[in-house]
């Protein structure tokens, strides 16, 4: 099989929920990225805003609030999906 760079760009902006625009719920985008970068609560909104169609204000920090992702502390602070 042999792919364009293209394909292969195409296909990572889909994985990463990027490109087309989708509505994935905040713990799917968090769990898809493997953690969500959240120096700041704002960034982490961001990152996860980026990847929705509709933007929600706080949305991680709801999520957080309601236990479905969780804050881990290592180098950096991120959002990972609680089960």
């Amino acid at each position: 099989m042999q792919l364009t760079w293209d394909q292969v760009f195409a296909w990572r902006l889909g994985q990463q929920f990027v490109a087309p625009p989708t509505e994935p719920p905040v713990p799917e985008v968090v769990d898809r990225l493997c953690g969500v970068l959240a120096q700041a609560t704002s960034l982490a909104d961001l990152a996860v805003a980026l990847r929705r169609r509709a933007a929600e204000p706080d949305a991680v920090v709801c999520e957080l609030n309601s236990g479905t992702v969780a804050a881990a502390l290592g180098r950096d602070l991120a959002s990972v999906r609680v089960e």
